[in-house]
């Protein structure tokens, strides 16, 4: 693999998981935009990029990188893969694509009306057992897909660290991205119900009926409502249901527990040295740029299509459950 000249959009936790998961891949990270000053400095220094900006425009001014991963939080992503697309930037996009259906939709066009790749950053498709599960269902181990359900449990500091972001748009994406990929077809109608708690302003529960095009039907269960300090994290569990059987990926239980002082259950999807999925999907973005990865994982239809389904989720649950159309792409 040629080693291109990447930078990284956003010094959170997750641009720091990608310049972790860069290097996992022997790539240097050239540059890092970061508005926060001691943020970026901090960063920087703790993962070696020579040269840091303050935004993408100075970026762009000084010298436009080979590639780019976008992750700031999901509102600015409009603005920033907009601006790099039409530089003529390669772009991952984490998840969700965009904020709203809108701004997905802006990001596509750019991306189309600029002929450059814009891969959605949908992780759980570059995982090793969802991986797994997706090839066996495809190669009919289990008949013809019926139904897909998914539960994905977090602590409740989520409601603390993202007081302004509805669940369907935050860890509920992963699971709609699933049972998209797994029932193989759009989803073209939603249900929903959303519950709170005392001192939460967004939902803490969110259920969610799906159904596909080809009339697969799909459960999605998120909740914040385990403990502040719960040590496993990834309380997740897929399942489909065949005509000919049941597969499921259950990471209810951790890879690694460490009941030490403190308790630590890592995240084995992005933890582990080798840079777990993540870094497959990293893998897979720069080979889509340099043409050794010829299809794509996460097309740029379905992240759009995640998107306007998570909509759909957060208007029905408001409307009581209302059944809820989703719009459709000719992509699709």
């Amino acid at each position: 693999m040629s080693r291109p000249s990447v930078a990284v959009v956003g010094a959170g936790a997750f641009g720091v998981r990608h310049l972790a998961a860069y290097r996992s891949l022997g790539v240097a990270v050239s540059a890092l935009v970061e508005p926060d000053a001691a943020t970026r400095a901090r960063v920087a220094a703790e993962h070696d990029v020579p040269r840091t900006y303050a935004s993408v425009a100075e970026l762009l001014a000084a010298a436009g990188p080979d590639a780019a991963s976008v992750c700031v939080p999901g509102p600015a992503h409009r603005a920033v893969a907009v601006d790099l697309l039409a530089a003529g930037v390669p772009v991952l996009v984490e998840k969700p694509l965009a904020a709203t259906a809108a701004d997905a939709a802006a990001i596509v066009a750019a991306a189309e009306r600029a002929g450059v790749l814009c891969q959605p950053g949908h992780i759980l498709r570059h995982s090793a057992p969802h991986r797994a599960l997706h090839d066996a269902v495809r190669a009919g181990r289990i008949g013809d897909v019926l139904a897909v359900s998914s539960r994905r449990d977090r602590p409740r500091t989520l409601s603390r660290i993202f007081p302004r972001e509805h669940p369907a748009l935050l860890t509920a994406v992963h699971d709609i991205d699933l049972a998209l990929w797994y029932a193989g077809a759009p989803v073209v109608e939603v249900r929903a119900a959303a519950r709170t708690r005392p001192g939460s302003a967004t939902p803490v529960l969110v259920w969610a009926e799906l159904r596909h095009a080809n009339d697969v039907v799909s459960s999605i269960r998120n909740s914040y409502l385990l403990p502040e300090h719960t040590p496993n994290h990834t309380s997740d569990l897929v399942e489909v249901y065949g005509t000919d059987g049941v597969a499921h990926v259950d990471l209810g239980h951790p890879t690694l527990l460490v009941q030490g002082e403190p308790t630590e259950a890592p995240d084995w999807l992005l933890s582990p040295v080798d840079g777990g999925a993540l870094a497959a999907e990293l893998r897979h973005f720069l080979g889509r740029i340099d043409g050794t990865e010829p299809t794509a994982v996460v097309p740029l239809a379905d992240g759009l299509h995640v998107v306007r389904v998570a909509e759909a989720v957060v208007d029905s649950a408001s409307a009581g459950g209302s059944a809820r159309r989703v719009p459709q792409s000719p992509h699709l």
